[in-house]
C-alpha cells in the first residue's frame, strides 16, 4: 500500500508539473500577445502624434507667413509717409530737436548780448 500511495503521490506531482508548465506557456503566450498589441497601439499613437505636429508647425508657419506680410506692408506705408514729407515739415521738426539738443535757447548769443 506504501508504493501505491508513494505512485500516486508521484504521478500527483508529475501532473502537477505538467499543468505549470502548460499554464506557464499559456501565461508567455498571453504576455507576448498583449504586448505585440501594446506596441501597436503606441505605434499608431506616435503616428497620431507626428502628424497633428506636423498639422501644428503648418499652421504656425502659416500664421507667421501672415503676420510677416502684415508688418512688411506696415513697414513699407511708414517709410512710403515718410517719403512723402516736404522739406518745410522736415526742417521745422530738425529746428524743434536743435533747439532742445543745443545750449542758449532761441537766440544765437550767450547772456542776451547781440
Amino acid at each position: 500500500m506504501a508504493d501505491g500511495l508513494l505512485q500516486s503521490i508521484i504521478q500527483l506531482e508529475k501532473r502537477i508539473q505538467t499543468e505549470a508548465a502548460a499554464e506557464h506557456a499559456r501565461a508567455k503566450e498571453w504576455q507576448q500577445r498583449e504586448l505585440a498589441a501594446m506596441e501597436s497601439s503606441f505605434a499608431a499613437v506616435l503616428t497620431a502624434e507626428k502628424e497633428r505636429g506636423r498639422q501644428m508647425l503648418a499652421v504656425k508657419k502659416a500664421e507667421l507667413k501672415n503676420k510677416g506680410a502684415a508688418l512688411e506692408s506696415a513697414s513699407s506705408a511708414w517709410c512710403q509717409r515718410l517719403l512723402d514729407l516736404n522739406d518745410a515739415t522736415l526742417q521745422d521738426a530738425l529746428k524743434q530737436h536743435l533747439a532742445a539738443i543745443l545750449p542758449g535757447g532761441d537766440h544765437d548769443h550767450p547772456h542776451g548780448q547781440s
